[in-house]
């Protein structure tokens, strides 16, 4: 079976994929994520955690959102507003069922530099017991609220880091060719992108709950025991960044803006962007032709590895930004402000964002677009036999309780489901050269096919797949297909240990939208508990 977050579609990856289908060698990429990261020394932030873990995430990956190991209990409940959702959904998940919280900006399609607070918006402000502002010049118009911190506990993340609103800072709101601009001068309020505000919001967030609760209470025993299970998440996320660290990896990147810099910086990122360029787009001015024509060469030299987006702000430059990165076969990251719909919990977002940086786990999905290279069927040649039957017939039932035990559903569960993914007629195939046998029960059928490229699939959860394509030619007989995609979680030429296939007959196009069903093929030569033990040891 597959690694439980593989490039292919599973119930961790999020069935619900969608295909980018671009050109044959072009694969364009829009992974909704944003990523950026603080200018932290990891190893001070590692050293400061005395938490033990309570519970556990989600398929025990770093930033998920987490399984309660015990019911809330809560004597005392709180109304907590905050102004945007990246800081509400952190404490949401800090209070449990202990918090009420209201998030006043809760969507991507909000923009809070053009927001204007409603009369309910400032009401919901001046009632709350707790109230999460990001601070920074970001969210002014919530600071302006009539606020009572004798009454209130106000946790403003800018004020934390010290980081306060400069006299540059403000927002410019054009109609025409390059769209809005926002312009914070030497002032990035966009914390929530910096490990460090994040960890010192969570554990004010923590203090207010506790002491608002009273240190005896139950509510603070519950709003703690979440504080310690997301301190583990976050020192799980610390130490992803620390092995990127310690391999080595380095990336460059341009960037439309600035948004993200601060999770760029804590990995370890250089900012290539042309300084004249970021000037210009962070003040009154726009960038000239030269400055703009500068930027789009360095997006496609070969010393950018990545071009990050905000598709919130894609006026008429950043546009050719992404043109120039798309065109040169580059990876492009896109960074929304607000937490993305798809996304639970903050530190979720900024681990999937990390691991999109660092793009070094191409088994689960996260690699460079431009590390992707042509292959052909000498990749996939032997004799090979479908797992199904085995699935069927009970031998890999202890591969589907390994998976219960690691993911979000029973067993049988895991079995229907994979029951739709593994299901063929196709008992067996046989690669040889340019051709492919195709053997159902007693009768096998040959053709030759033609490689047609790759495609690059952004996955709803933030990583990707590569299918690589071929083509009958000639005269088809029936049993074997026209269409034929491998998936077999590599993106460069090596021999396959194992791969998905999607068989079609109508276009590569069309079959590069089957995401339900995907025929899983090992080596015909291992016994079916041989299979199910390599299952297990992914």
């Amino acid at each position: 079976m597959t690694n439980p977050n593989a490039s292919q579609p599973t119930p961790e990856t999020n069935p619900d994929a969608r295909a980018t289908i671009g050109s044959r060698h072009t694969p364009v990429i829009a992974s909704i994520a944003a990523f950026c990261v603080g200018a932290l020394l990891a190893g001070g932030i590692v050293g400061g955690f005395a938490y033990a873990r309570q519970g556990q995430t989600s398929g025990g990956e770093p930033g998920g959102s987490t399984t309660a190991t015990a019911e809330d209990s809560c004597d005392t409940t709180f109304t907590v507003v905050a102004s945007v959702n990246q800081w509400g959904s952190l404490a949401e998940q800090l209070g449990g069922s202990c918090a009420e919280v209201t998030s006043l900006i809760n969507s991507t399609s909000a923009d809070p530099h053009d927001y204007e607070a409603t009369a309910s918006d400032l009401a919901k402000l001046a009632k709350a017991d707790i109230v999460v502002l990001n601070g920074a010049g970001y969210d002014g118009w919530a600071e302006k609220a009539q606020l009572n911190p004798d009454k209130q506990t106000i946790v403003n993340v800018g004020d934390l880091m010290g980081i306060t609103a400069t006299e540059e800072h403000s927002h410019e709101h054009e109609e025409g060719e390059e769209g809005h601009h926002h312009h914070h001068g030497s002032t990035n309020p966009h914390v929530w992108f910096s490990p460090e505000g994040v960890l010192k919001a969570a554990e004010a967030i923590n203090d207010a709950y506790v002491t608002k609760a009273g240190e005896n209470s139950k509510t603070a025993a519950t709003v703690q025991r979440h504080f310690n299970e997301w301190n583990g998440e976050y020192a799980d996320f610390v130490a992803l960044v620390n092995k990127g660290r310690a391999a080595g990896v380095q990336r460059n990147y341009v960037a439309t803006e600035s948004i993200i810099s601060y999770l760029l910086d804590y990995i370890g990122a250089t900012d290539k962007t042309p300084e004249t360029y970021t000037n210009a787009m962070n003040s009154e001015s726009e960038p000239s032709a030269a400055d703009l024509k500068n930027a789009m060469d360095i997006v496609a030299s070969d010393n950018v590895d990545i071009l990050v987006v905000n598709p919130q702000e894609m006026g008429g430059f950043a546009k050719k930004l992404n043109e120039a990165a798309i065109s040169s076969n580059k990876t492009i990251i896109s960074a929304t402000e607000q937490l993305p719909e798809n996304q639970k919990t903050l530190l979720g977002w900024l681990t999937l964002i990390a691991k999109q940086a660092l793009a070094t786990d191409t088994m689960n999905g996260f690699f460079l677009t431009q590390d992707v290279k042509d292959r052909t069927l000498a990749d996939y040649e032997g004799e090979w036999q479908s797992v199904y039957p085995y699935l069927q017939d009970g031998t890999l039932d202890s591969v589907m309780e390994a998976k219960a035990k690691k993911g979000d559903m029973t067993a049988e569960e895991y079995k229907q489901y994979y029951d739709t993914g593994y299901k063929t007629d196709v008992d067996k195939i046989a690669i040889k050269g340019d051709q492919m046998s195709f053997t159902r029960g007693g009768t096998t059928a040959t053709a030759t096919y033609k490689y047609d490229g790759f495609k690059i699939l952004d996955y709803a959860k933030g990583n990707r797949g590569v299918r690589f394509l071929f083509t009958a030619t000639g005269d088809v007989p029936a049993g074997a297909p026209k269409i034929v995609q491998f998936s077999d979680h590599g993106i460069a030429p090596g021999k396959s240990a194992h791969f998905h296939i999607f068989m079609g007959d109508d276009s590569q196009e069309e079959t590069l939208k089957e995401m339900d069903n995907w025929p899983t093929y090992y080596p015909a030569s291992m016994s079916k508990a041989e299979v199910a033990t390599e299952m297990l040891a992914h």
